[in-house]
Order: C-alpha cells, then sequence, then structure tokens
C-alpha cells in the first residue's frame, strides 16, 4: 500500500492508501498531503489515482455508460435478471446517474494536483506541464459528465432553469478548506470545461500512451464539449485535430473481422483515450462485460448476468446488410426468451471482466465534424465524413442533404456509438423526447434531469434541487 489517494466525503478529510505502486518513495500508510504534494512522484500517484477512479464500476467501469443505455432508448432489461437497472430501465422516479459525490472526489484530486504541481521540487517544467494538463483534461471530464447529468444543455434550457453544478475549482486537504458553493450556470461551467481544455492543449503533446490524456485526446474532448454547445466551426477544428494527430487511426476494413478488431484489441486502434485495465483490476460481475453478456455467450452459463440487451427500435434502426449487427449482437436465447448480448465489452484475452473503456474514439470525431458541417450546410463535407462510417460497416454511400443528411448522421452516430454511453446524453442536447419501447420520457418531465444527493443538500445550504424532486 504505496501510494496515497486524498478522499473528500460530506463533513470529513479522509487521508487513505491505494493499492497500486505509482507511489513508491513514501512507505507509509498515510502520509500528509503538504508532504505528498511537494514531490514529483506525489503529485503524479494523486494523478494516478484519479485514472483509478475513472475504473469503479460506479462510474465508466459500469454504471455511466450502462445507465445511458437503460434511461434511453437504447438498451433494455431481460425478462429474466439479476435485478440490476431494471429501475432505470423503466426511469422509476429518482432513479438516475448516481455520481455525483464521487465525481466531486475526482475533482478535488484534480484540483490538488493543478494547485501543486508546478511548486514540486524536482520535475523538469516539461514533465510539470504533462502532469498539469492531464489534471485540468480529467477535471474537465468529470464536470462535462456532471453538467449533463444535472444540467440541461445549454442549447435547450428548460423554463429558464438554467443551474449547472457546483464549480469548486481549489483542492480541499483539510476540514477547515471545505466550502459550500451554489450551482454555477450551465453556461459558466461549460466556459469552465472549455477554459481547462483550451490550456491542456496548450501543455499536452501526443508522447503519452492512449491510456494517459494526450493533447489529441484534450482536443477531441473539446470537439464534444463544442458538439454539445453548437459551436460547429470549434467542433470542426478540434475534430480535425484530433484525427490529424494519429493517437488513433480509423479502421476502415469493411468486414466483421475487421470492425471487431476496433473492440476486442486492448489497446483499441481507434481509440484515442481509453481507460487501462489489467487482469489483478477486473471488476468481475460489477464489470460492464458481465451485464452485457455471459462469458463465452452460453445461455448456461453462470459467469455474467447479461441482463442488458438491446430494445426494438434499436434493433429496427440498422439498415440491412449492416455489419455492426453482427459484430456487435450475439443471438442467443436466454431462459427461453431471444436476446442478442453485446459483444463490445467480451473480455480482452478471455479474461473475465477485463476491457479497456474507450472512452474517445475516432469514429467519434468523424461523426461530429458530420454533424457540424451539416448544421453550416456544408452537406458535401458533411456526407464525406459519415459515408466513411457507413462504408466500412457495408453499407452504400449516401447523397442525402438539408434535414435528410442530418437525421441520417444522427442515426449513424446512435449505431455506432451505441452500448458505449452515449446516447441519453445525445438525445437531451437535442431537447428530445425519449421514445422507449416501454414508455415515452417527454422532454419536459422532471426525469430528464438526475436529483442532486439529499444528503448534499443537507450540507450544502446553497445548493437547490432540481425541478420536480422537492
Amino acid at each position: 500500500m504505496k501510494k496515497f489517494k486524498i478522499l473528500i466525503t460530506i463533513g470529513a478529510v479522509l487521508l487513505s492508501t491505494s493499492c497500486k505502486d505509482a507511489l513508491k518513495t513514501v512507505p507509509r500508510q498515510s502520509i500528509s498531503a503538504e508532504g505528498a504534494l511537494s514531490t514529483l512522484s506525489g503529485v503524479q500517484g494523486l494523478l494516478i489515482n484519479v485514472y483509478n477512479a475513472l475504473q469503479q464500476s460506479g462510474y465508466y467501469g459500469r454504471d455511466l455508460i450502462i445507465q445511458s443505455e437503460v434511461l434511453s432508448d437504447n438498451c433494455r432489461i431481460t425478462v429474466s435478471n439479476s435485478g440490476r437497472f431494471v429501475n432505470e430501465y423503466s426511469n422509476v422516479f429518482r432513479t438516475h446517474f448516481a455520481n455525483y459525490t464521487i465525481s466531486y472526489d475526482m475533482i478535488n484530486k484534480s484540483n490538488l494536483v493543478i494547485d501543486n504541481v508546478a511548486g514540486v521540487g524536482d520535475g523538469t517544467q516539461a514533465q510539470k506541464n504533462n502532469i498539469l494538463g492531464q489534471a485540468l483534461f480529467l477535471r474537465a471530464l468529470v464536470y462535462f459528465n456532471l453538467v449533463n447529468e444535472y444540467g440541461y444543455n445549454p442549447q435547450h434550457i428548460l423554463n429558464g432553469r438554467d443551474a449547472g453544478v457546483a464549480l469548486v475549482l481549489k483542492g480541499v486537504s483539510a476540514l477547515s478548506q471545505v466550502t459550500y458553493p451554489a450551482r454555477a450556470k450551465v453556461t459558466d461551467v461549460y466556459a469552465q470545461i472549455e477554459l481547462d481544455l483550451t490550456t491542456a492543449i496548450s501543455l499536452l503533446d501526443n508522447t503519452n500512451a492512449k491510456t494517459l490524456v494526450t493533447k489529441a485526446a484534450a482536443q477531441a474532448l473539446r470537439s464534444r464539449v463544442a458538439l454539445y454547445n453548437a459551436e460547429w466551426q470549434n467542433t470542426i477544428d478540434m475534430a480535425t485535430a484530433a484525427i490529424n494527430a494519429n493517437v488513433g487511426t480509423f479502421v476502415s476494413t469493411a468486414t466483421v473481422a475487421g470492425y471487431s478488431s476496433i473492440f476486442n484489441t486492448k489497446n483499441s486502434p481507434e481509440s484515442i483515450f481509453e481507460l487501462n485495465y489489467e487482469v489483478s483490476e477486473s471488476l468481475v460481475f460489477n464489470s460492464i462485460q458481465s451485464i452485457y453478456q455471459r462469458l463465452g455467450n452460453s445461455p448456461t452459463s453462470a459467469t455474467g448476468y447479461g441482463d442488458v440487451v438491446p430494445q426494438n427500435n434499436l434493433l429496427n434502426a440498422y439498415e440491412a446488410g449492416d455489419i455492426r449487427k453482427t459484430a456487435m449482437l450475439a443471438p442467443v436465447t436466454k431462459s427461453g426468451e431471444p436476446v442478442f448480448w453485446v459483444q463490445k465489452y467480451a473480455g480482452w484475452g478471455g479474461s473475465f471482466g477485463v476491457d479497456n473503456i474507450r472512452i474517445i474514439r475516432v469514429s467519434e470525431m468523424y461523426l461530429n465534424r458530420a454533424e457540424a458541417y451539416s448544421h453550416l450546410n456544408q452537406d458535401g463535407l458533411a456526407q464525406a465524413d459519415v459515408n466513411k462510417i457507413r462504408v466500412r460497416a457495408g453499407l452504400l454511400p449516401t447523397g442525402a442533404t438539408g434535414a435528410a443528411l442530418l437525421a441520417l448522421i444522427l442515426n449513424e452516430r446512435r449505431i455506432e456509438l451505441a452500448y458505449e454511453g452515449h446516447r441519453w446524453f445525445d438525445l437531451v442536447r437535442q431537447g428530445a423526447n425519449i421514445v422507449k419501447d416501454n414508455n415515452t420520457i417527454l422532454f419536459t418531465d422532471t426525469r430528464i434531469l438526475a436529483p442532486i444527493p439529499q444528503a448534499d443538500l443537507d450540507v450544502n445550504p446553497q445548493l437547490t434541487q432540481n425541478n420536480g424532486y422537492n
């Protein structure tokens, strides 16, 4: 236990340890924040702890991705199931994203790195810049997810309800430093995210592995943020920069095996940023693989649940001959029910529950750019980008224009990024109703936004609850 992590909880500050060996210079169970953050290895250790936190099952390791799929119109729960995510699929009141507290833990750790890295007594300026750029990216990523879970999209703020989430930009390592800010406006949160990413881009290069943050990853996330904020030219410019960096390369082979190689390779050729999992870090039954399938696709296997499967309206969105359906969906019978088990997380190297999570792929950049081109009435450029995705899927290139082209791009985005946790956010950023197999959630419904946890409201009198949850 040779690496520290600083865990902020409501009303307490706890110094604890982590099991990895990134910080080998302090062989103690706990150390002071001041001592730990005065060395390069100390801030590196805390930075790695943020990556570790992203991996947990309550975040990208399972819940953030699965909840987006089942809250939306993409996935459903099988008739015979383990009881997981049943309420999310039915959009039961108050059942929603639930990562508010752990998100602020990650933000605080990022803040501590940002606050302290410039003053460490060792390391080169290039090393410090790299660490600072990564921490700014990670803070931006977590805030981006938070503001889209608990606030409306900047372009579709309902009835003037413009509250986002609280902006906390200074690290806390002692109880006396804890503050209780009000929720910032959605537009202000977006502005901070954009500032963090712009600064990160200026500090980073592309020498890191794709399992760490690179300049291309910051450009790619900036493209995603711009897309959500209807900044069409910024969407194009940042997507282009991320593509041209060649950190991730587009897989163009139009075969089932070629498409599958994007997802069954530990370091995916298409990844611009992915979270690394070693065999020792398997989440086992709490893994994303366990929810999407049973090991070996055997309906009699006891390893894994296979509870989350495509809704009919998603299956109907695939065109005839689309190799993505063959590559990513395995037809099985589960307890007498014909279903498809998702193969995007099939256990790397045959290890159950071990999949690198692809946070940003090159294909998303082409889809971002296609959508932005379409909004700018540059149909030829939009067609060129979306047709890269279509032709690889074994489909004919489109010659659609105008509104028909935009609708096709959005459908391609749905299918290409299905099961990866984008769908709920894509629908909400468009101000769309959620039309599911089992019900319809209107955009005006309270359940479009997640409720602020009551424990946080009790501690911080400056916070306000989302409308309808009072």
